[in-house]
């Protein structure tokens, strides 16, 4: 099958990964550098912080998310032309894309506005946007590994979709499922728990990234 991509198909990818790189850093940088900062900062200090510095960092940060998750439900359907493109690597990764940008979009910008606001509730809005911006830091680390997991793929045995568009294997594997599961765990605990022990530093908070991206590329190799 010819899978040759055109030129508008090129700039698309190409336009996806500048905003997928913007948004990621822009997250790294607000959960490695500003979060830290912020938990020693005194109260004065956090809202010129918030005000001044991170506002700004979010807005680029909101935009390009929706210009990667946009642009990653077009790519998404283009995959679906390709053979065994659409695999268990590229359906968690646009899963975990669509759950990060609900997270931007939903938890951290609404309540960032209210600690700049100094609402009644801010403290609690800060303690669910510090641990909002964690866990998509967390989830960003497998991201772009299953990103160019799904980019170098060239023999998958068990694909999600078929070319005729029919369901194919890949959903019956228990690699799926579990990677699926560990995912949801996470997001989870951002909707209903709180932060914890193993992501409450820069430090904790990258190495269990990469323990995630352990488990899922394990569990991949034998999808």
């Amino acid at each position: 099958m010819d899978s040759t991509l055109s030129l508008y198909n090129e700039i698309v990818i190409f336009i996806f990964f500048v905003a997928t790189v913007i948004w990621i850093g822009l997250t790294f940088y607000s959960s490695l550098i500003s979060q830290e900062y912020l938990l020693k900062a005194s109260l004065s200090e956090k809202k010129s912080y918030m005000l001044d510095i991170q506002a700004n960092v979010m807005w680029y940060m909101r935009w390009s998310s929706l210009i990667s998750f946009s642009l990653s439900v077009y790519l998404m359907s283009f995959l679906s032309s390709i053979e065994f493109a659409y695999n268990i690597g590229t359906s968690l990764a646009s899963l975990l894309i669509t759950i990060m940008f609900l997270n931007t979009w939903a938890i951290i910008w609404r309540k960032q506005k209210r600690i700049i606001a100094q609402t009644s509730d801010w403290v609690k809005c800060e303690s669910r946007y510090d641990l909002a911006i964690r866990t998509n830091t967390l989830f960003s680390v497998p991201l772009l590994a299953l990103m160019l997991y799904s980019a170098q793929a060239k023999n998958v045995l068990n694909p999600l979709l078929e070319l005729d568009g029919s369901i194919g294997p890949g959903w019956s594997s228990i690699s799926l499922w579990i990677s699926l599961s560990l995912i949801l765990v996470v997001e989870l605990n951002l909707i209903f728990g709180k932060n914890r022990n193993w992501m409450d530093s820069a430090k904790k908070l990258l190495i269990s990234g990469l323990v995630l991206t352990t488990i899922i590329g394990y569990l991949l190799r034998f999808a």
